[in-house]
């Protein structure tokens, strides 16, 4: 099975939200190291553009876009890799 691609998108300089999420997406990448592909973006990206995205932090999973504008609870988060069948 292929890795789920986790893509953070987050504000330059940080918020607190922004890093709460990059806390918790670590947490997530230790837990399921081999099931995960964790990326990072900071402030304006071409990225960003094409998704739509209005605010920060934000979290696409997979192909869809799940979280915009608050870092989601860790349950969130694990539900979403549930649905893209990793767990």
């Amino acid at each position: 099975m292929s890795k789920v691609k986790i893509e953070a998108f987050l504000s330059v300089p940080p918020c607190s939200g922004g890093i709460a999420l990059t806390r918790l997406l670590e947490e997530i990448k230790n837990e399921f190291a081999e099931k995960v592909e964790l990326h990072f973006y900071r402030g304006p990206n071409p990225r960003a553009e094409e998704l739509k995205l209005s605010s920060t932090p934000a979290l696409v999973i997979g192909d869809l876009v799940r979280i915009m504008g608050v870092c989601p609870d860790r349950e969130t988060v694990v539900a979403a890799l549930r649905e893209c069948g990793i767990i």
